[in-house]
């Protein structure tokens, strides 16, 4: 009976985690992680997970949920890879070093300021989309355009030093907490780079999986993964990474960048809570 409750959990797990990652850029690893941490005190089929494994089994999971909804969002044609592939130059180098770091350090302190630090971008956020809405930028360093289904052409511009250092502290992230980085690189991109939402969210999918794949292997390396949860995990992962991808079609611009600012902030405030 604990066999069968587990499985059904676990799959749950990875649908919804699949689901909500695929939907807004995330990853997904801000559900999986929090649930291998705390599914214990409420259940006792289950057994308890050191942070560290939760990490690598959200990691490895999140690889399978990236690729599940790369796939979904290639046959959009909503990615930027050429900007991925840039943003890549830096994540995957910065994975390697959160990983690192992960295994020398007590995350959990480090969680409280992490939730502090998402506050502030949310906030930014919010109040960034009531300030200049219409005013014209200008754009500079490496440009490019985009035009969604309903026709409206997008221009947005990034300079690439910038953005290769921001890469490495979404890459560093990543491996730190087990997220996957699109918790900071969506943001990244929408926000500050100018992507349209969708094309951010899809790009960020793109690039996560590469991101946690490195950091995936490092994990595996240290023994820090528990590969009978992985395997229940990622069915419902793969199918939710499609669902994902599915429900941000329908879904209109500024919905997706609404629904982007809310999960950052309520993130944030969750870190915080978990801390006092």
């Amino acid at each position: 009976m604990d066999i069968v409750l587990q499985i059904l959990i676990l799959v749950s797990i990875g649908l919804v985690a699949g689901t909500v990652g695929s939907l807004i850029g995330l990853g997904g690893g801000i559900i999986i992680v929090p649930m291998l941490l705390t599914i214990d005190h409420f259940l006792s089929a289950f057994s308890t997970v050191p942070i560290h494994v939760a990490v690598g089994t959200s990691l490895i999971t999140i690889v399978f949920s990236s690729l599940s909804s790369t796939l979904s969002y290639h046959k959009q044609k909503r990615i930027d890879y050429k900007s991925g592939i840039l943003f890549l130059i830096g994540s995957v180098p910065g994975s390697l070093l959160g990983t690192y770091i992960n295994s020398l350090l007590n995350t959990e302190r480090f969680t409280l300021f992490f939730g502090l630090f998402l506050i502030c971008i949310s906030i930014f956020l919010f109040i960034s989309s009531k300030l200049n809405k219409k005013s014209k930028e200008v754009h500079k360093g490496i440009i490019r355009t985009y035009t969604n289904d309903e026709g409206e052409a997008y221009t947005y511009s990034y300079s690439l030093p910038l953005a290769i250092s921001l890469s490495i502290c979404v890459g560093i992230i990543s491996g730190l907490f087990g997220i996957g980085g699109g918790i900071l690189l969506v943001p990244m991109m929408a926000f500050l780079f100018g992507f349209p939402p969708q094309l951010a969210v899809a790009t960020s999918m793109f690039v996560v999986m590469f991101t946690t794949l490195g950091s995936s292997i490092s994990y595996i390396t240290l023994g820090e993964v528990n590969f009978y949860y992985i395997l229940l995990l990622i069915p419902g992962a793969w199918f939710g990474g499609k669902i994902g991808a599915f429900i941000n079609q329908k879904l209109k611009t500024e919905t997706i960048a609404l629904i982007l600012r809310l999960v950052v902030l309520l993130y944030g405030i969750k870190l915080i809570i978990e801390n006092i």
